[in-house]
């Protein structure tokens, strides 16, 4: 077998030990294209296993854990080696290598690399992998011992040595640097011949040298220290370096008679101050991008930040407290969002609400989620709290009107089958004073005439004034509800006793019989009316509605002027 080219990935192999060669070892090689196939894979195991019946071999999954090893595996002698996963077996070291090599085996089929068994740290072997799972379930590796030396340890490279971050230089009264330190030249790259005979101002970043000269002429004007004074100095390789220059006028000191300047490198921090203001833009430019308004407030409920779009959802200016902020929230809503900002604040619990708004000069109202999250420090203290408000309006106009149809009869505007049933089973359910309740059913007689002779829009019509009537008629609390083409039922909570259902069932039909004005002409129409009255919560609502409906059809059997009567009692309705 040929010795691969010693890399990286691929450290040069000896031959295992054996007496022979043989063309299965070819699937080792690092170069060769496609992946093997399983039968091919067969033919290298029992080549392997005829050759070193005495190495030790183990099993695993793809993820690289321990797995038993099949018996459909035809070992010589070799030992099974245990251990809770492959990179278990091989010393700290080798367990990179031995993971690229795994990968390899996964994709290709077969790889091969130098490792040493923590079991025997001193030999060298080479661990040999295959993947099996298509004829035997498990990755399988056979460890063959080699005459390969042991790699040398990875040379530590030396850790360059810092630079320095002070400096001096000595200057005249014009500015010219008359002498400088090896650390400016360590800094900067300019030789003392480069930078001495020449002003300090041809080293500093043309943005800085009004800076630089308005400090420049405060130092002369008086002596001693001067104020400190951020720079930037061109560097040899025409790059700048950031400095904390001080210049001290000891012009009149007899032991330096010169400008004596103090350059302290401050690169790194103007480096990470430069970061911090670009990702306070990017935060900012973010902050105005996104749809929705940005409130950030603090523990005092002083505004800290807002977007624009903020004062565009809430039509209120730039305020510095909460507050007056969220002014445009209709009285209603306050109450529920000044306790979900309480509770931000105090905990930093995450509240999300739905509030109206009235906006100024706006007619109607508006609607809007607002999210309330706390902002909380390293050591759990609530600092703040960030407020998200999002215009809702036109998704909770179709969620109302998607729920007005879903309850509301589109032509009378009285509830819906479905609907005036569940507020009947609801009345049931409240119980209590309520249980006295009564149940009318009305139905318009000969309504399908009207139909034949008028047409439907005159049907339509009449359905509508009849809707009218009854809903002008039942007292504050009952509810009117269409259930059928020409049927109507009302629910009467807390009637008080039969003479009071009958009276107002009474009142009903006087209100509903007679002659109505339809743009068709006029008609004259009479209503049979039902009433089932109950005084116990054991009645259902479907027992009540079928009693009411079978006095209605007595009462237009009878074609009687009066409403009848179907008494309900616990023995009945069940």
């Amino acid at each position: 077998m040929e010795q691969s080219p010693a890399n990286s990935d691929h450290p040069a192999l000896t031959e295992p030990r054996s007496d022979t060669t043989d063309p299965a070892d070819e699937v080792f090689e690092p170069g060769r294209p496609g992946r093997v196939d399983a039968e091919t894979l067969e033919t290298v195991l029992e080549s392997l296993l005829a050759r070193y019946p005495d190495a030790p071999v183990a099993a695993a999954g793809a993820d690289g854990v321990a797995l038993p090893m099949p018996e459909s595996i035809p070992l010589a002698r070799n030992p099974v080696l245990e251990s809770p996963s492959g990179l278990h077996l091989v010393v700290l070291a080798d367990r990179v290598r031995l993971l690229a090599t795994w990968d390899r085996v996964l994709a290709g089929g077969a790889a091969r690399c130098l490792a040493h068994l923590t079991c025997d740290p001193e030999v060298t072997v080479a661990y040999s992998g295959l993947d099996l799972r298509e004829r035997h379930g498990v990755l399988f590796a056979i460890f063959i011992e080699t005459d390969a030396p042991r790699e040398p340890e990875t040379e530590i490279r030396p850790v360059p040595k810092a630079l320095p971050r002070f400096s001096t230089m000595g200057k005249d009264e014009r500015s010219f640097i008359i002498k400088s330190d090896d650390a400016i030249t360590q800094i900067l790259g300019w030789s003392a011949e480069e930078l001495e005979g020449h002003r300090s101002i041809e080293f500093i970043h043309p943005d800085d040298h009004a800076l630089a000269l308005d400090n420049w002429m405060e130092m002369l004007a008086s002596p001693g220290p001067g104020r400190r004074v951020r720079l930037r100095h061109r560097h040899r390789d025409q790059s700048w370096v950031w400095f904390e220059v001080t210049n001290h006028n000891l012009l009149d000191d007899p032991d330096h008679q010169c400008i004596v300047s103090e350059l302290a490198d401050i690169s790194e921090e103007m480096a990470a101050q430069d970061e911090i203001t670009a990702r306070e833009q990017l935060l900012h430019t973010l902050a105005e991008a996104v749809p929705v308004g940005l409130l950030q407030v603090d523990a005092s409920r002083e505004i800290v930040y807002t977007n624009d779009r903020l004062h565009e959802i809430l039509g209120v200016a730039r305020t510095t407290a909460v507050q007056p902020q969220l002014a445009t929230v209709v009285e209603g809503d306050r109450a529920k969002l000044e306790s979900a900002l309480a509770e931000a604040l105090e905990s930093g619990a995450p509240a999300d609400i739905e509030v109206e708004l009235r906006l100024p000069l706006e007619r109607e109202l508006r609607y809007c989620t607002i999210n309330l999250r706390g902002v909380t420090q390293a050591d759990g203290t609530v600092s703040g709290a960030i407020i998200c408000v999002a215009d809702v309006t036109e998704g909770a106009r179709m969620r109302n009107e998607l729920a007005k149809r879903a309850t509301f009869d589109e032509l009378t505007g009285c509830y819906k089958r479905a609907s005036i049933m569940l507020a009947l089973e609801a009345n049931i359910a409240a119980g209590g004073h309520q249980a006295e309740r009564a149940v009318m059913f009305v139905d318009l007689d000969h309504f399908k005439q009207v139909n034949d002779r008028y047409g439907h829009a005159a049907g339509d019509e009449l359905l509508s004034i009849v809707a009218q009537r009854l809903q002008s008629v039942v007292r504050p609390g009952d509810s009117v509800g269409r259930i059928g083409g020409d049927e109507f039922l009302v629910i009467c909570p807390d009637i008080g006793g039969p003479q009071q259902a009958i009276g107002l069932a009474q009142r009903l039909m006087r209100a509903l019989s007679g002659d109505v004005r339809l743009s068709a002409g006029s008609i004259s129409h009479h209503v049979s009316i039902g009433v089932a009255r109950s005084d116990s919560d054991d009645t259902d609502a479907d027992t009540l509605v079928a009693l009411a409906d079978s006095a209605m059809y007595e009462c237009k059997r009878r074609q009687s002027a009066e409403a009848t009567l179907a008494n309900v009692n616990p023995e009945m309705a069940a």
